[in-house]
């Protein structure tokens, strides 16, 4: 079957349509990515303003557009920090269904977290061990660890590149004094899971960047 993947992050929107079938690889057929940066679309009251939800209906039917051409059975649509923070996440989601007709899923954090970690395991295999996964978003971190298919621990923190960035530094290049506080900030909050890795005996670490 032709199946299309929608791909909502805090920067980009990413079409992938690929032929898939079950037990065989599946074969790319089309990558596309609008950038968007949604998450600099995000207003003072923690809501995706009226621009940025223009630009993500306006891209989410493009790429359902293409799909259609490209004759994709089924497109899997989903949104990840951006969409997931905005404090009118709904209003934003009944917008997109009904004016681009694509019902966008909201992955939960520890949901995206642990589907990263089963793509990465499908690609190394069992003799990478055990892993640890560090997905770098525009907006949050998503962190899992283990040794089987599904992981043993996951994370969802707000430390994505692009969040940080607008939210400690005011200057290019940043001053020490700013790069030596957001150090301090990401070492508190990677604490907690960083003691539940710790004690999981995690020995070996992939990390996966991705822009979102």
């Amino acid at each position: 079957m032709r199946l299309g993947v929608l791909d909502v992050g805090s920067n980009t929107v990413h079409l992938l349509v690929v032929d898939a079938y079950r037990g065989a690889e599946p074969t790319p057929q089309l990558s596309r990515k609008s950038v968007l940066r949604l998450a600099e679309h995000i207003d003072k009251r923690g809501d995706l303003a009226l621009e940025g939800a223009d630009a993500l209906v306006g891209a989410t039917l493009g790429a359902r557009r293409q799909a259609v051409e490209l004759g994709c059975d089924e497109v899997i649509a989903f949104a990840t920090s951006a969409v997931r923070d905005a404090g009118n996440a709904a209003e934003v989601l009944e917008r997109v269904a009904t004016e681009a007709g694509v019902e966008l899923a909201v992955l939960a954090g520890d949901e995206e977290a642990r589907l990263t970690f089963l793509a990465v395991r499908r690609w190394f295999g069992w003799s990478a061990g055990r892993l640890l996964c560090l997905d770098i978003g525009g907006g949050s971190l998503e962190l899992a660890a283990g040794g089987d298919e599904e992981p043993d621990v996951t994370a969802s923190l707000p430390l994505g590149a692009g969040r940080l960035t607008r939210e400690w530094f005011d200057g290019d290049p940043p001053s020490k004094s700013a790069l030596g506080k957001l150090r301090d900030h990401v070492e508190a909050e990677l604490a907690q899971p960083h003691r539940a890795q710790a004690g999981d005996g995690v020995h070996r670490a992939h990390v996966v960047q991705r822009s979102r």
